[in-house]
């Protein structure tokens, strides 16, 4: 989250814990999209890393090539896929850590295919996230790591999501809540394509 700027840097909270900027592999000069939109609609601009302001926050030094722009949705749909998730236990760094881990795995040569342990969950999926249900409590910007079974013969798919949105379902026993993919790889994002248009 932008908490603030200062002349032409921006200064962003990141939402992952006290000691979340201490835990991404920042670089100098790395470079990032700052973006924001409603309904599709929204800007960005480019920027790179400048320095940690502390554990949680960083300042990004803004580059001059705001644009608008409009997002276009990824096409989704409502489907029942095998799903396996851990929610967010530990850090974000442990994640990311467990996430290569299973991508390593998962695509070894000597791995067999592992489809034991999936339930059949009814959730909404698309190249960029998904939806489903979870018990309460659950909050913006948590971790989750997922793996997902699309029946089509090939190793599951590991995903590292954030919660973007969540609403509370009867009597907020149940929570719908959305997800969006920060940690996938991209032929999996491209099965996760191919997987709709069929559907579709």
């Amino acid at each position: 989250y932008v908490s603030s700027s200062e002349e032409d840097s921006l200064i962003v909270s990141l939402p992952y814990g006290n000691d979340a900027a201490n835990q991404f592999p920042f670089s100098p000069g790395m470079s990032f999209e700052i973006s924001s939109d409603s309904m599709g609609l929204g800007v960005r601009a480019t920027a790179s890393f400048k320095k940690l302001v502390d554990g949680k926050r960083v300042a990004l030094q803004l580059n001059n090539d705001l644009q608008m722009f409009q997002r276009r949705s990824t096409p989704r749909i409502d489907s029942k896929i095998g799903l396996r998730y851990t929610r967010g236990q530990g850090t974000l760094k442990a994640l990311r850590k467990t996430w290569e881990k299973n991508i390593k795995l998962l695509y070894s040569s000597s791995a067999p295919l592992m489809f034991e342990g999936f339930k059949p969950c009814q959730v909404n999926i698309s190249a960029g996230g998904i939806r489903f249900n979870l018990r309460p409590p659950v909050s913006p910007a948590e971790l989750c790591l997922l793996l997902l079974n699309l029946n089509d013969g090939k190793p599951p798919i590991c995903a590292l999501s954030e919660v973007i949105w969540t609403r509370p379902e009867n009597d907020e026993t149940i929570i719908v809540t959305g997800m969006r993919f920060i940690n996938i790889l991209e032929k999996d994002v491209q099965r996760i394509t191919e997987f709709v248009a069929q559907k579709s």
